[in-house]
């Protein structure tokens, strides 16, 4: 059955997914601040969402890119805090402003976590 379900969540998400444009660093930064905090806050809260799912079945990979990160921000760090830190990223390195902000969310943060 939850595996049914799965597929069901999956197969919604692809269909879903192609009417869905990503944004852009150069996108993001045009944003007020509070929709910078909210669109990071929903970006780590589904990694929270993820990280809570996968622990009854264990993904190696998330573990290595995204758990690290749940760990480090998790009651740590405010909307505010993750906000200026991808702020922050996205000013030091504006070659990366083209690049989708799932993968700019990924990169600010793994940085300011450390190994």
């Amino acid at each position: 059955m939850r595996q049914a379900a799965w597929c069901v969540v999956f197969a919604c998400v692809v269909l879903y997914a192609g009417d869905v444009a990503a944004i852009t660093g150069s996108d993001y930064q045009r944003l007020s601040a509070t929709e910078r905090a909210m669109y990071v806050a929903g970006a780590v809260e589904g990694w929270f969402a993820a990280d809570a799912v996968l622990r009854s079945r264990p993904s190696p990979l998330f573990a290595l890119t995204f758990g690290k990160i749940v760990r480090c921000v998790s009651g740590r760090l405010s909307t505010a805090e993750v906000r200026a830190i991808v702020d922050r990223y996205l000013t030091r390195a504006s070659t990366d402003r083209t690049q989708q902000m799932g993968q700019i969310v990924t990169l600010a943060l793994q940085g300011a976590c450390g190994p």
